[in-house]
């Protein structure tokens, strides 16, 4: 009887150790548990105002040039289309509506209302086209360099930031427009505060620019030359004129 009281203390005892999170006893011979890691350093945070990037980018800088002599190329074409079919329209005022010649000039209208429409269409999806293709490689070379700066800055997270002022709106705008923006800046403000050294913008801005630059050169150094226009064959006998007629 003195054995089994003994024995309860003990069982609760070892009982109370597991649920307090104790290791149980170890077997006699058995290995060492193993030493639990040292404390890890303390999480380190960056910030990058990603619509900096973007604005301050040197390739967006070119892009914008190629893109801008692509719109003037276009609204000339436009001009030209939109003046001839004006031109039909004021010409069709002139005829009388039962004529030959104004059905024909209806349908030249036609032909050239089609034209002036498809040739906006088009060209405007090839720009946007142009620019969704842009805008996604650009994040996408700023993601990829955002990350490797971490890596070698030793940064756990990278946050994405913007310009903390939201109501410097243009007061011209009518009101309905100038809320919906404020609400939209509002949304957009993920980041309500962060240290000024957490921000490494800049540091990105250099990276990606001196990168471009890099590229930019390479592909200028392997660009093939024009070739060189052949000089005139020295003796190379002239267009021969046609014989004047002798005076009379």
């Amino acid at each position: 009887m003195q054995r089994t009281l003994l024995a309860v203390p003990i069982a609760l005892a070892h009982v109370a150790a597991l649920v307090g999170g104790a290791s149980p006893p170890r077997a006699r011979g058995a290995e060492p548990p193993p030493t639990p890691p040292a404390a890890d350093r303390p999480l380190r945070i960056g910030a990058v105002n990603i619509v900096k990037v973007f604005d301050e980018l040197e390739e967006k800088v070119d892009m914008n040039s190629d893109l801008r002599q692509l719109e003037e190329k276009r609204a000339a074409r436009l001009r030209e289309l939109g003046d001839k079919a004006r031109d039909l329209e004021e010409k069709a005022k002139l005829l009388r509506p039962e004529s030959e010649e104004a059905k024909n000039n209806a349908k030249l209208l036609e032909d050239a209302s089609r034209e002036f429409r498809s040739y906006r269409d088009a060209t405007e999806d090839h720009l946007y086209n142009k620019l969704y293709d842009f805008t996604l490689g650009i994040y996408k070379k700023i993601t990829d360099e955002a990350q490797a700066y971490a890596r070698e800055a030793g940064y756990d997270i990278v946050l994405r930031t913007r310009d903390t002022e939201v109501g410097d709106l243009d007061k011209d705008l009518r009101p309905r427009t100038r809320y919906l923006e404020l609400n939209r800046r509002i949304d957009a403000q993920g980041v309500l505060y962060h240290a000024p050294a957490l921000d490494f913008t800049d540091v990105l801005i250099k990276r990606l620019n001196a990168k471009y630059q890099r590229d930019k050169a390479e592909k200028e150094r392997l660009r093939p030359t024009p070739p060189t226009p052949a000089p005139e064959e020295k003796g190379k006998e002239k267009a021969k004129e046609p014989p004047k007629e002798p005076v009379k």
